[in-house]
């Protein structure tokens, strides 16, 4: 399926989502403009009349919490869809649950509570990590990020470990700051 220069407008509902899947050919891409509501993609809030690029083989959804309107424009590998099952409300009430530890941690003048993301290769580790790290950072918290998967490297290069204290919540098209990460070598991609 490639979709044509036409914008497609969707309303999505309360607690809904629209999942994009990028082309995989080698110029292609996907522009994603909110209209009107609140939504958001990875945990970071969206602004409204913003464009924002995704490219060849980027999976993707704009969820929202109160309704919005987003249209899309691009090469996609299947048409966008809405959903109403998303486990975006169970990965809400795991980050209520972190903030509940840390403010316990607070009153005890104690280490915060430490999540550690385990799972086959492909199954969203990475994006429930981002998803999680930009809600900490929204309600002001500063969270460490540590990168233990020496195969897919997101702070530094495969084949290395890293850590990088997370200050602001991550951009939607390129993620995290890498200011100033802590990063060792490995040398294996296993």
């Amino acid at each position: 399926y490639r979709m044509s220069a036409e914008w497609k407008v969707f309303k999505l509902d309360a607690e809904e989502e629209l999942r994009v899947e990028v082309d995989c050919g080698k110029t292609d891409k996907v522009i994603v403009e909110l209209l009107s509501g609140h939504a958001e993609i990875f945990g970071t809030e969206m602004v409204v009349h913003n464009k924002y690029q995704f490219f060849r083989g980027a999976k993707f959804a704009v969820f929202t919490f109160q309704g919005c309107r987003v249209q899309v424009q691009g090469s996609m590998e299947v048409d966008p869809y809405t959903s109403k099952e998303t486990p975006m409300l169970m990965y809400l009430n795991t980050h209520a649950a972190l903030e509940q530890l840390r403010q316990k941690a607070e009153k005890e003048n104690s280490r915060g509570p430490i999540c550690m993301l385990v799972g086959p290769t492909d199954v969203g580790k990475s994006t429930v990590s981002r998803l999680l790290l930009n809600y900490s950072v929204r309600l002001g918290r500063r969270p460490i990020h540590v990168d233990l998967d020496v195969g897919q490297g997101s702070i530094a290069i495969p084949g290395s470990i890293g850590a990088v204290l997370v200050e602001r919540p991550a951009s939607i098209e390129e993620g995290f700051s890498q200011n100033s990460p802590i990063v060792y070598h490995y040398g294996h991609k296993t």
